[in-house]
């Protein structure tokens, strides 16, 4: 996945996350962010919690999880990650 500027006010020319670790992308985000393990977490038991399988590949728990990212994207801190 390209550079997608998720944190408010991040300018385009810095791409890295706040976490420093690596560019912000979703797939950082989602799967990979260091600040975000709580809100991860989170979303994996939820997943589990409906018979959902974690370890599935990326692209088929986005597509059959959707909801579930949605949902953790709208309650990610972005301030918290500064």
């Amino acid at each position: 996945m390209g550079i997608v500027p998720l944190t408010p006010n991040d300018p385009i020319d810095n791409p890295m996350c706040p976490c420093e670790e690596e560019e912000e992308t979703v797939d950082h985000l989602i799967f990979k962010c260091k600040k975000l393990i709580n809100q991860r977490n989170e979303m994996i038991q939820q997943i589990k919690s409906t018979g959902g399988n974690w370890l599935a590949k990326n692209e088929t728990l986005i597509k059959n999880y959707v909801n579930f990212f949605v949902k953790f994207f709208k309650f990610i801190e972005f301030i918290d990650l500064k």
